[in-house]
């Protein structure tokens, strides 16, 4: 690796995907490449700076980015790692289900009983946030069951997307910057 690489040397902006207007941060091109032990490493210490004196007791990924993230940060903190998955994904037992609005559509996340209690104290990790459809419609699932939600660990925070602030502690490597493209940190060309 590039001793003077940096986490958007590897990850991919794909314009007008998945509809017109959406700009798709690839991360899976940081997870396939050498900076990815690296980036982990780095998010690790900015989560555990922004949550450890809360003493959080499990990390819950968001299906599917989030299970990559979320079991090496679960590792790496030495704490249990729970999933959150779409609807429809095979889990047994008795489910709790929570709908949200994405920025081109509706998904509704599932999470199975049983797995977190009231005592629990939860860091929320995934890929990536923009509206923070997710990201809330995960908060309330883990404060179904009577656990407390801390915040939330990501490589990329899209804070501009959002209308209306999370009330959240977001611990993240990259907030990017509208009028930047993230690859480069050259001026976007809006046109004339």
């Amino acid at each position: 690796m590039n001793r003077n690489a940096k986490i958007t040397d590897y990850i991919r902006t794909v314009k007008d995907y998945p509809i017109a207007g959406i700009n798709f941060y690839d991360v899976n091109s940081l997870f396939a490449g050498p900076y990815f032990k690296e980036s982990m490493k780095q998010l690790k210490i900015k989560t555990c700076c922004r949550f450890e004196d809360r003493y959080p007791t499990h990390i819950v990924g968001i299906e599917s980015r989030g299970f990559v993230m979320g079991s090496i940060l679960a590792y790496l903190m030495d704490l249990p790692f729970v999933m959150v998955r779409k609807a429809g994904a095979k889990y047994p037992g008795k489910l709790l289900e929570e709908s949200y609005t994405l920025e081109y559509g509706e998904a509704t996340l599932t999470l199975q009983t049983g797995l977190l209690g009231h005592v629990d104290r939860c860091i929320i990790v995934d890929d990536l946030i923009a509206t923070g459809g997710s990201l809330l419609a995960t908060k309330r699932l883990i404060e179904q069951t009577g656990a407390s939600v801390l915040g939330a660990s990501t490589i990329i925070d899209l804070k501009y997307v959002r209308e209306t602030p999370l009330h959240l502690d977001i611990a993240y490597l990259l907030q990017v910057d509208p009028s930047k493209n993230i690859t480069t940190g050259e001026d976007v060309y809006d046109g004339p």
